[in-house]
């Protein structure tokens, strides 16, 4: 294409942006592998797709013709989809050239030049301790060479752009030897290089370039080599926190000064009326709680970064497990198995909590103890679900995802959905664990336990629906009002547990929820507990058993001991049971989940569970 180009207009721009979004997209596991900084939890790339496809989702909806406008719909979906630390500078840079375009339908290389330095002070200023060698190297040398070229080209973007991209490559390039992570790696920043490959996309497109646009080539996938794996200790601040808030008059000066001293790697993203917060945090709960003083708080977010990091070295393993704050295991078993986990949310009337981040369930019983409101659970957003299945994705060849029984919640059908709409539906299998709390539990252990010992996915997959069809639970509750108010107990029991002295025993296997029995009310539960349990592990074969408690550790360990005595040569482990099964069981619940056992074979046989 000859002749020059001088003023871009709207949908001019909205077509370039859209090619540079796909340009990212498509290079969203290098972008992963080759993350070090701040942390080695290798997701940029999933963090800036995530952030990026929010942005191509609003554009695709727009229909301006002007270019302040497009910029506009672009930052406001920005900073609502923005994730991780890359996500949140994205969104702020994006806003940034909003804010420099104003309303402007069309804009000349003079007036993208001073849209780019707005930019570039909005990105730096919107992190407590900006580095060098990152993200923000990129965006500056942008800003710099636009300004240099408008002086020495004029207004002819042909001539103004190919040069500022240039410029751009040489700055990604010596991030290399900026920052002593990536020289230790051998490898770029891995926000710069997403920034240079939407750059890239963009000034494809505005060339008129777009076959050039819409992939990654070759030579970009090749050109960094990956960084060995190494240490992956995230220190201190272990989770990255993200959260919304909404409200008019925030003082974000305050805000940002507040924050700081919760943890690091803070970013605070603005839009007119809402603000994104960004911050890797020892206590995630603290970040909302604080949040919430100044306005209303949506969005929220906690991620394990040194899970995260530990993923992209567990290469001995071709498939990984992810399960919901559903499953109830101790920590111990969670770490040891690289089992990956997505919060359930849970809500006191207007207040919503992460599941086992941002409330624990000791904190959940404290709670329950004082409030007036009676908690509910909700499954987590597909959003949530996609991005870890994303993530996971780019670093293992196969996603296993087990989800809370289908028939008490809607989390089989979030996760489904969340898998459909991964970029690789192929590579995400999610089954139903036909169980809840420890049962659960067990499930997900014994999936994380096929596959490291390599078995394929379809291997996997069968084992574990067998495994979650042999999965029983039983629990106690001492106080029916709880199973009443959340629906999980029919009405005739409930009726005749508060007239008669009587106490039902509940029981999940099979993917439907009873009645085991009945007990007198009064009734040890451990004593009542273990006989439904070690009459269920009968016919020779070695069984395992998981043990969750409400509040009632004394009543948990003695279970384990007695169920251990019974059932000579098996397993059992003791947990807190979580929210999710909380919220319909209240305090002093108590459980204990069987499941009949053989360790999954490296060549490939699972266990055998007759």
């Amino acid at each position: 294409m000859t002749g020059k180009l001088t003023r871009i207009d709207g949908l001019h721009l909205r077509f370039a942006l859209r090619s540079g979004i796909a340009r990212v997209l498509s290079a969203t596991g290098l972008l992963n592998k080759i993350n070090v900084y701040p942390v080695p939890d290798g997701d940029t790339g999933t963090n800036l797709s995530m952030t990026l496809t929010a942005v191509d989702q609003a554009l695709a909806r727009s229909e301006s013709r002007s270019a302040g406008e497009v910029l506009a719909v672009a930052a406001d979906a920005a900073v609502d989809g923005a994730r991780g630390n890359s996500g949140a500078i994205m969104a702020e840079f994006l806003q940034g050239l909003a804010d420099g375009t104003s309303a402007r339908r069309r804009v000349n290389t003079s007036e993208l030049a001073l849209a780019f330095a707005s930019a570039d002070r909005y990105a730096r200023g919107a992190l407590d301790t900006p580095k060098e060698g990152t993200i923000l190297t990129a965006i500056s040398a942008v800003a710099s060479s636009l300004t240099r070229g408008v002086r020495s080209h004029g207004e002819d973007f042909r001539k103004v752009l190919p040069a500022a991209i240039e410029v751009l490559r040489e700055a990604v390039d010596r991030t290399r030897d900026t920052l002593p992570e990536m020289r230790k790696a051998g490898v770029v920043d891995a926000g710069a290089k997403g920034f240079l490959l939407l750059m890239e996309g963009v000034v494809d497109a505005a060339m008129g370039r777009p076959e050039a646009a819409t992939a990654a080539t070759e030579e970009v996938v090749v050109a960094v080599v990956p960084p060995e794996a190494g240490d992956v200790n995230t220190g201190e601040f272990r989770f990255c926190t993200e959260c919304i808030i909404r409200g008019g008059g925030i003082d974000r000066r305050k805000l940002r000064d507040e924050l700081a001293a919760l943890g690091n790697s803070l970013v605070v993203a603005n839009s007119r009326d809402k603000v994104k917060v960004h911050i890797h945090a020892r206590e995630p709960a603290a970040v909302f709680e604080l949040a919430a003083r100044y306005g209303v708080v949506g969005g929220q977010k906690a991620e394990d970064m040194t899970r995260q990091a530990h993923a992209r070295v567990a290469t001995e393993r071709s498939a990984v497990v992810v399960t919901d704050s559903g499953a109830d295991l101790p920590d111990e078993v969670i770490d040891e198995l690289g089992i990956h986990t997505v919060p359930l949310r849970l809500h006191f009337a207007d207040r919503t909590f992460l599941d086992k981040v941002s409330m624990g369930s000791a904190e959940f019983l404290r709670e329950v103890a004082r409030s007036e409101h009676h908690p509910k659970t909700s499954q987590p957003a597909p959003g949530d679900l996609r991005r870890v299945y994303e993530f996971l994705a780019s670093h293992y060849e196969h996603v296993i995802a087990i989800s809370l029984l289908g028939r008490v919640s809607g989390t089989l059908q979030a996760s489904r959905m969340a898998a459909r709409r991964s970029s690789d539906p192929g590579r995400v299998t999610v089954i139903d664990s036909l169980n809840i709390s420890a049962g659960q539990g067990l499930v997900v252990m014994y999936a994380a336990e096929c596959a490291r010992a390599g078995l394929t996915p379809t291997q996997i997959a069968s084992a574990v629906q067998d495994a979650a069809r042999r999965t029983t639970t039983w629990g106690m509750v001492t106080d029916l009002s709880w199973v009443s108010r959340g629906g999980r107990l029919p009405k005739a029991i409930g009726w005749l547990a508060r007239t008669l002295p009587i106490a039902p025993v509940l029981r999940i296997g099979g993917g439907s929820l009873g009645l085991a029995g009945i007990a007198r009310r009064g009734a040890d539960p451990v004593r009542t507990l273990a006989g439904y349990a070690s009459r269920f592990a009968v016919g020779g074969v070695r069984h395992r058993f998981m043990i969750a408690h409400a509040g009632v550790p004394d009543q948990a360990r003695a279970l384990r001991s007695t169920i251990l005595e019974r059932v000579p040569g098996s397993d059992a482990w003791v947990t807190e049971l979580g929210a999710a099964a909380s919220v319909h069981g209240g305090p002093g619940t108590l459980a204990i989940a069987a499941q009949p056992f053989t360790p999954a074979q490296p060549d490939g046989r699972s266990g055998d569970h007759r």
